[in-house]
């Protein structure tokens, strides 16, 4: 669950990256610096929180996720359905609602081996074991216009 470290942020940057934009895009897309502290994961101390990342796309921590500013205060605001890519790639859904369970990249403060999710009912106080394949990914990122 070391997010500087992991598969999922390699994926992002690379693999997502290049085959999701064009060169036009990928121009105002900007490189962020990524907060990985404890503070961003909602447990401190946290000794499975890495050091900050520069990255172009990203996962949210706990904090941005639960962040006013971010338009995702509210359990209905963090409600995701998978896209038709996504669920082509084995992506639960939910079949009450439509919704799926999706990542974010801050580490479980229990296990090495667990990090956050938002569950589908868009609570995000979970964590559960990494290998999971059939939670979405919401890539997020800054652009300039």
């Amino acid at each position: 669950n070391n997010y500087k470290e992991s598969h999922i942020r390699s994926w992002l940057n690379d693999n997502f990256y290049n085959t999701a934009f064009n060169n036009e895009e990928k121009a105002r897309i900007l490189t962020t610096t990524v907060d990985n502290s404890a503070a961003s994961t909602r447990d401190i101390p946290n000794n499975y929180a890495c050091a900050n990342t520069s990255d172009k796309v990203f996962l949210l921590s706990y904090s941005e996720a639960t962040n006013a500013s971010y338009g995702l205060s509210t359990t209905t605001a963090r409600q995701l359905k998978p896209s038709a890519y996504a669920q082509s790639q084995g992506v639960y859904t939910n079949t009450s609602n439509g919704n799926s369970f999706w990542w974010l990249r801050s580490p479980s403060y229990y296990f090495a081996d667990y990090a956050r999710y938002v569950y589908f009912f868009g609570i995000v106080n979970y964590d559960y074991y990494v290998n999971f394949t059939y939670y979405g990914v919401v890539p997020a990122l800054w652009i300039s216009l």
